[in-house]
């Protein structure tokens, strides 16, 4: 497994963040929870977003809530292209109806599962503003925790270019 632990910088693209934004957005509309992923190159400690990944999912609206699921042929399909196109991921980018926060199936399920890998919940299906500091994120230790940043820890962590 890969370690993402030594990366101290994201460098994500506002139109790439706007790709995912508006993609957890449309299914919102109805009703309904998505997941993006960010997939990029590291170069020492920081880590280089490239592309934005919609994989092919199915939401669900469940008796104990909202959920989305990406099928082990899709995830091999995304791990396959990212071994030939020398990627990772680095983040996956998910929506919640109203408030964001890590859920026991965000943290038994995620599909980054690296060590220093991140797992973004934007609140009332990603339609209020895109700004970080609205939203709940969350670095993944090497205890295995999914432990959520500060924002002071967001601004140092994330550069939007």
């Amino acid at each position: 497994m890969n370690d993402l632990t030594k990366i101290e910088k994201i460098e994500l693209s506002e139109e790439q963040l706007g790709i995912a934004i508006k993609f957890l957005k449309k299914a919102g509309q109805q009703q309904y929870e998505a997941v993006a992923l960010f997939a990029g190159q590291k170069h020492n400690s920081i880590f280089k977003v490239e592309e934005v990944i919609l994989p092919y999912q199915t939401s669900y609206k469940l008796e104990e809530g909202l959920m989305y699921a990406v099928d082990g042929e899709e995830l091999h399909r995304i791990n396959q292209y990212l071994f030939e196109n020398n990627m990772e991921l680095i983040a996956q980018i998910h929506s919640h109806p109203r408030e964001a926060f890590h859920s026991s199936s965000d943290d038994r399920f995620p599909i980054v599962d690296t060590f220093g890998g991140i797992s973004i919940v934007v609140p009332d299906f990603a339609t209020g503003p895109i700004n970080l500091k609205y939203w709940a994120i969350y670095r993944l230790s090497i205890n295995g925790n999914w432990d959520s940043l500060g924002i002071a820890d967001i601004n140092d962590l994330f550069k939007l270019i």
